[in-house]
């Protein structure tokens, strides 16, 4: 790997003075983080100097020169004492996630919405997916740009049953259908898998939805019948709104036993937040296809290792407007 330190002098390469590097995502972090540790001493006169400062870009790139990410310095720290210097840094997506705005949308799709945020922020939009869905109004007062569109990816979510995904590409915002692209690294616990947890849980289970009108009363309903049987029923309300389908919405709001696991593997960098990948671990029953909710990518002493959280089920960062 290589990190390549850029600036008003232009771009520097002090991949021999880094002595780790981890790349990770999450998908309710938004933006992906790079964390390095940089050699450094005020004693040693062989040790070359270079200067990292809040604001400046740091590029991760394989060896062939695929660009990873695109950072920004946001964290410093080092001692008089120490030898090295730790270094946070974010994709481009940190800004939406710091930049307050305020509109009032009427009649907008939720690609319009992101592409207007960009444009307001100075962010470049690429391939922002289109929904499908009818324009939409709503207020969005104080919200991060992030917020904003989220807010308007979840409405459009709650109608099409998709999940979606805001990412930095090469500079500019790409919004994409989570778990639309499968990587092609399998996980085999007999050949690249190190370690794999699993767990379950009830706490977010909905299994019944009641449809209410505007005076609370009961119009309508949807429910598992078999998840009611196996766990008790947990229920919601949904209030029906003017121009949307209620039982689609309503069904998008059951929600399962959540299931989970964390695997530790060989790194590639296919497998990052957003993707769906195959895992082959038959003793916890992590055999199929899962979804990846996480990664955190580590490069030191020679050896990649990535840390991935997978779910069975495909979810967003959903924003309520």
């Amino acid at each position: 790997m290589k990190v390549i330190l850029v600036n008003t002098e232009g771009y520097k390469d002090i991949t021999q003075l880094v002595t780790s590097i981890t790349w990770s995502g999450d998908y309710q972090q938004a933006a992906r983080k790079l964390d390095i540790t940089v050699a450094v001493s005020p004693h040693d006169v062989y040790l070359p100097k270079v200067f990292i400062g809040p604001g400046q870009m740091l590029k991760l790139q394989t060896n062939d020169g695929t660009e990873l990410i695109k950072s920004f310095v946001f964290s410093r720290q080092k001692s008089y004492q120490g030898t090295d210097m730790q270094i946070t840094a974010y994709d481009g997506l940190i800004y939406l996630t710091k930049s307050q705005m305020s509109y009032n949308f009427k009649n907008m799709t939720a690609e319009a919405i992101t592409t207007k945020v960009c444009n307001d922020l100075g962010i470049i939009p690429g391939n922002i997916i289109s929904t499908g869905i009818a324009q939409q109004s709503y207020l969005a007062q104080g919200k991060t740009g992030y917020e904003i569109i989220m807010t308007a990816y979840t409405a459009a979510s709650k109608q099409n049953g998709k999940k979606y995904l805001p990412i930095m590409n090469n500079g500019k915002l790409d919004v994409i259908e989570k778990g639309a692209v499968t990587a092609s690294y399998v996980l085999d616990n007999g050949l690249n898998l190190t370690n794999a947890t699993y767990s379950d849980s009830l706490e977010s289970m909905v299994n019944r939805v009641i449809i209410t009108d505007d005076k609370g009363n009961t119009v309508g309903k949807v429910e598992n019948a078999e998840w009611m049987k196996s766990y008790g029923m947990i229920q919601a309300i949904y209030q029906r709104e003017q121009g949307k389908d209620a039982n689609i919405i309503a069904s998008g709001m059951l929600k399962g036993l959540e299931r989970k696991a964390s695997v530790d593997a060989l790194g590639n960098i296919e497998c990052i937040t957003g993707r769906a990948i195959e895992i082959k671990e038959p003793y916890t029953g992590l055999s199929g296809l899962f979804f990846i909710d996480s990664d955190t990518h580590t490069w030191q002493n020679g050896q990649y290792s990535m840390n991935l959280t997978v779910s069975f089920q495909n979810m967003m960062d959903e924003k309520e407007g």
